[in-house]
């Protein structure tokens, strides 16, 4: 073997090894120390390990830490932390990250490093705290400069990175009224300062019953509102921490109390005493030009006077009918399939043929019957109607003399009306019915009363929901003056003005055409829009002997053809000032039809349904 050639291979051995060792394990060990350091912040806060955030700086410092029942405060007061807020806080820790490596630097006070304006530390559980030093803006604006505590390398962070730790404390820490979340509710009692308290349970998931001072179904949105108003408005003011005497806000005599139960324990989970009414004037810098009232209110588990807005004790109960369940009678519209309403005037039974088809049989006092087709949009909105009676009172105990409720014959008064609706949950199921019956209508009290078949306690009615269920025979009839189901039904419309002048127009695919005069180009959207109109003009009954205009003066005359029913017309339509009705002859009778939203559909000449001429082009 060649010695020189030997010796050669091993210096290069050497060379090779030694620059292995120096880029392969000396140097990549400290990259990778240097990673490992960079990505101890680049990942973020671990939220498991996450034990205290502590956020130094020189308005409202403060610290809070993890405690078996959630995040809280502990300086510079003891308070729960917001949920929302809290959410924030964490999710910015587990990203806060660098987004710019500056590195080492000879001045720091550059940077606003020698005295920071903000420090974050993250305490974790098992491990060292990570303490985030913040320094000043960078000349974008839109970052911070920033470095790990005892670290000499700077970074940048976004301002929305940090944003979430810089808020006030007011807007951190928790601010429901009360904490208890309604879901978990079970029974609340309500106390004014008057007496008459009232309490309510929780039957199951969406019942509750009203137990004092009567037993009765509960209004279930209101019952566990109560609860949700407390835990979702927000305290607008802390206004005492600790305070040492409630007097000065009306607390020690509270007008209001109210204890809510999460168990059934004789002790109440937490409620809310209210006290006195404060009216503050609008600040010069609020933007707001009217005083705002709020409630002085404090939790009855203890904690801070506060102000609540008075908007939020408005929602709260203050009496008993406002927690009692206030629909009359309940069912399924869609099981209706007969409908009876008696009085001493008439019997009107409303029976379903089909799917939208009810047939009307009419029995006045004397006798006399009278068979009407029902128009499907009124039985069905008289059923709803029913369906959606609220009561605005009830008499629990009435006595025996029910004529002071009009719901007895009296002199010179018929017997009340008396409602008894057939269900039929299946087809193979059997017929059942429930009955109500509905007395005269008070004018000095504004009301009616009623009652249910069997049921001692009366309801009373506002005059809307009296005359929504008091219609009559007629006004359940179908009363379109035209019968067509489509608009595009109708092939042809001739209008027909005082003037003796008059346009022709048919269908012509999905346009319209003028038949006469000839060679005007026809304005469709007008033309469709007093079809759709037509398909829902009613016959709101009779005009009275002189009740109608002059139809001389008439506004126009309409006739036309459908394809299920050839011809139709010809409608003369009129109008009469001060007259909340069009007037319509058709044939040898006058009708009044609702003026409102149809006016402007009716052509007053030929011009309404001739199209524009545009300009030719160069024109003007």
């Amino acid at each position: 073997m060649n010695p020189k050639k030997n010796l050669l291979l091993l210096l290069v051995l050497i060379v090779i090894g030694g620059a292995y060792y120096v880029y392969d394990v000396k140097w990549a060990a400290e990259e990778r120390a240097a990673e490992e350091r960079k990505v101890k912040l680049l990942k973020g806060i671990d939220e498991k390990a996450l034990i205290r955030i502590d956020v130094t700086r020189e308005e409202e410092p403060y610290q809070i830490i993890r405690t078996e029942k959630g995040w809280r405060f502990v300086k510079p007061i003891d308070a729960a932390v917001d949920t929302d807020a809290l959410e924030k806080l964490l999710e910015a820790a587990t990203k806060l990250r660098e987004r710019r490596r500056i590195g080492n630097v000879k001045d720091r006070s550059e940077f606003g490093m020698d005295k920071p304006r903000m420090k974050i530390t993250f305490g974790l559980k098992d491990k060292d705290d990570i303490s985030v030093e913040i320094g000043d803006r960078t000349p974008t604006r839109e970052f911070r400069y920033a470095a790990l505590a005892k670290t000499p390398g700077i970074f940048t962070l976004q301002l929305s990175d940090i944003g979430e730790f810089n808020k006030t404390v007011f807007s951190i820490r928790d601010r429901s009224i009360v904490p208890v979340m309604p879901e978990s509710a079970q029974k609340v009692i309500v106390e004014p300062q008057d007496g008459g308290n009232f309490t309510v349970v929780r039957k199951s998931k969406d019942e509750w019953a009203l137990v004092k001072p009567i037993e009765d179904r509960a209004d279930a949105i209101d019952s566990e509102g109560i609860v949700s108003t407390l835990r979702w408005d927000k305290v607008q003011k802390f206004v005492e921490e600790k305070p040492k005497d409630l007097a000065p806000y009306g607390l020690d005599k509270p007008r209001l109390t109210v204890r809510i139960f999460t168990e059934d324990k004789q002790k109440p989970a937490d409620g809310v005493i209210l006290g006195d009414r404060k009216v503050e004037a609008p600040g010069p810098r609020s933007g707001q030009k009217k005083p705002k009232a709020y409630y002085y209110a404090r939790r009855l588990s203890g904690g801070p006077v506060m102000l609540i807005n008075e908007k939020t004790v408005k929602d709260l109960p203050k009496s008993v009918l406002s927690l009692r369940h206030k629909t009359v009678i309940d069912y399924d519209v869609d099981h209706v399939k007969r409908i009876l309403i008696e009085s001493d005037a008439r019997k009107l039974d409303i029976v379903r043929k089909a799917k939208k088809k009810w047939d009307l049989h009419v029995t006045a006092g004397d006798g006399k019957q009278e068979k009407l087709t029902g128009r499907h949009k009124h039985v069905d909105d008289l059923m709803w109607d029913i369906k959606w009676i609220n009561s605005l009172d009830y008499v629990d105990d009435p006595g025996g003399d029910l004529s002071k409720y009009g719901l007895a014959r009296a002199d010179g008064e018929g017997a009340p009306l008396r409602y008894t609706i057939w269900l039929k949950k299946k087809e193979d199921a059997p017929l059942e019915d429930k009955s109500l019956i509905i007395g005269r209508f008070l004018k000095e009290e504004k009301r009616a009363y009623g009652r249910i078949e069997g049921e001692k306690r009366l309801f009373a009615l506002k005059k809307e929901d009296y005359d929504k269920i008091t219609k009559t025979p007629y006004f359940l009839s179908e009363r379109r003056m035209l019968l067509y189901a489509k608009d595009d039904e109708i092939t042809e419309v001739t209008a027909r003005f005082p003037d003796q002048s008059f346009m022709k127009l048919e269908r012509f695919g999905e346009a319209w055409r003028f038949v006469s005069p000839e060679g005007m180009e026809a304005e469709s959207g007008n033309v469709e829009d007093l079809i759709g109109a037509l398909r829902d003009f009613e016959r709101e009954g009779e005009a009275k002997p002189g009740e109608a205009p002059d139809f001389k003066d008439f506004i126009v005359e309409l006739s036309g053809k459908d394809v299920r029913h050839g011809k139709w017309g010809p409608f003369r339509f009129a109008e009469k000032e001060g007259s909340e009705f069009f007037y319509v002859r058709e044939g040898g009778k006058v009708y009044r039809i609702t003026r409102k939203w149809n006016e402007d559909k009716l052509p007053k000449s030929l011009k309404d349904w001739e199209k524009e001429k545009q300009p030719e082009e160069g024109t003007s």
